[in-house]
């Protein structure tokens, strides 16, 4: 019997894709935040843009959105272990990272919180545990490319 690597494996479906997209971008999204003197909260139940969450008996309303769009032309050259994190991951958590980042300097409360579906949603959707960093997944019949979308719901206090 022959025993194939891993990290050759044909992935399955697109929705496994993004769930291990989302199991990979955790560690780099704690590795790359720093939350020094910042408490963050994680919000479970689903939101919108401007909704409202009540904290330490502040209301705090979610006005920031960060999104990261990614286009990929034939994607399955990336998804390997050894591109997947500089290709994908990496390029996809940055700009969510960098805005994250400068929203909180002088801040002592982030929440994120788990977005909502939207009604032009395509695709599969995934999540980064914890965080509220959505990941969506779909082909542009348009382009001939495949879409990676990073969004981050959050606001700051």
């Amino acid at each position: 019997m022959v025993e194939i690597p891993i990290d050759i494996l044909p992935i399955v479906n697109e929705q496994e894709t993004v769930d291990r997209l989302a199991i990979l971008a955790k560690p780099r999204l704690t590795s790359l935040l720093r939350l020094r003197g910042v408490t963050h909260v994680y919000d479970q139940t689903e939101g919108a843009l401007n909704s409202r969450v009540t904290q330490d008996g502040s209301e705090l309303i979610l006005e920031k959105l960060k999104r990261a769009s990614q286009p990929y032309r034939h994607i399955e050259r990336f998804l390997s272990d050894e591109k997947v994190m500089q290709y994908i991951v990496g390029p996809g958590l940055l700009p969510i990272v960098t805005a994250l980042s400068k929203d909180i300097l002088g801040k002592r409360l982030l929440v994120t919180r788990k977005m909502a579906a939207r009604d032009d949603d395509k695709g599969v959707i995934g999540y980064i545990d914890g965080f509220g960093v959505r990941i969506m997944m779909y082909f542009d019949e348009t382009a001939g490319e495949t879409i990676v979308e990073w969004n981050c719901l959050y606001g700051v206090l």
